[in-house]
């Protein structure tokens, strides 16, 4: 039997002995490391080429039937896998975290490599939450793409592109279920299915609606399952979102945003004086999705554009007594030009109650004054 780790130091050796200024870090990671390789796993061992350098040690190849496959990852990607903004939090980081070195060029070179993996771990600490569920909601928009996709392929009868859709809505799901609790696997994406238990937060019976997905031959059964999977994930994640806290208030979120507003306004009365419907409603919906969002951000901290239903970011709006512009903007226009007109009086009115200066100056003395 090969000695995979010896073949490793001839990889090792051959790189630092003939380009030893151009590899930062040489590693290995995968089974071989974790202790639960078979006899026949392949050797996961790659290197950081140092800035700019492009050395030509890269490699695969089988011996007696093993894969070994020597691969560069530059710097820039390690930050990323780091993160999981390259590849995915769900699988990604574990490169970084379950790595040995075999290499290091400097100790600095070590060291920034550590810094690596301590960034992993901090991405799963309590301060590290409400970025983490923000990008959860960041990503969930893709697994409403995949429903659509599979619902177009039940509708065509194409259960090939109905279980690719399929399983395109079980990663990015997965991807959103482990970015929300803050979990990644050490394997790969059909190993990992059958660990749900390490999401504290997760749809109900998320391992049948796994399965039904990936194994059902009927069309009808897999869409269902998609859809049941993508409205659990959905609440699921609404529910996270609710807990994290504001990072805002209304003077940080409002500050110097009024004469913008106001040029707003002044536009949607404009396109419905001119009577110009479809511009009014833009900019309707513009003016009011806006203070929504900003209204949301000073309450929740974790409101997104994307992610939420207007209804579930709309309560700061409402309670604020600003008019329903989007509503207003499917009927008369003149009606629809005195409720902007309504809302900019009810801005203000806000503002001041609020200690948030509108901007406002009549002469170019005053303005001189603040500067």
């Amino acid at each position: 039997m090969i000695d995979v780790f010896a073949v490793a130091k001839l990889l090792v050796d051959h790189a630092t002995e003939n380009h030893g200024a151009d590899v930062d870090i040489v590693g290995c990671h995968g089974s071989r490391v974790r202790g639960d390789a078979r006899d026949d796993s392949d050797l996961d061992i790659f290197y950081i080429p140092a800035d700019g350098a492009d050395p030509p040690i890269a490699r695969a190849f089988l011996l007696d039937g093993i894969l070994f496959d020597f691969w560069p990852i530059r710097r820039d990607a390690m930050e990323g896998f780091a993160t999981g903004r390259v590849r995915g939090w769900a699988f990604a980081p574990a490169l970084i975290h379950q790595t040995e070195v075999l290499h290091a060029r400097s100790d600095e070179q070590a060291a920034r490599f550590a810094g690596l993996k301590q960034r992993v771990l901090d991405l799963q600490t309590l301060e590290a939450r409400p970025e983490m569920i923000r990008r959860a909601l960041e990503t969930f928009p893709n697994v409403a793409a995949h429903v659509a996709n599979v619902r177009l392929a039940a509708s065509d009868g194409d259960m090939t592109d109905a279980r690719y859709a399929g399983w395109k809505v079980v990663q990015t799901t997965w991807e959103c279920l482990a970015l929300a609790n803050q979990v990644f696997f050490g394997r790969g994406l059909g190993k990992s299915l059958g660990q749900t238990n390490a999401f504290k937060d997760k749809p109900d019976r998320l391992d049948q609606f796994i399965v039904t997905i990936t194994t059902s031959p009927d069309l009808a059964e897999v869409l269902g399952a998609c859809e049941d999977l993508a409205n659990g994930t959905r609440q699921t994640l609404r529910q996270i979102q609710g807990s994290v806290p504001p990072t805002t208030t209304v003077v940080e979120q409002f500050r110097q945003v009024y004469p913008e507003m106001r040029d707003l306004v002044g536009k949607l009365v404009a396109a419905c004086e001119r009577g110009d419907s479809v511009a009014a409603s833009a900019e309707a919906w513009l003016l009011q999705s806006d203070v929504t969002m900003m209204l949301d951000q000073t309450e929740e901290g974790a409101g997104h554009g994307d992610f939420n239903r207007y209804g579930e970011l709309g309560a700061a709006y409402r309670a604020q007594g600003f008019p329903d512009l989007m509503s207003s903007a499917s009927g008369n226009l003149e009606e629809l030009a005195e409720q902007a007109r309504l809302f900019d009086s009810n801005l203000r009115r806000f503002l001041a109650t609020q200690s948030v200066s509108l901007g406002e100056f009549q002469t170019i003395e005053e303005l001189r004054a603040v500067m």
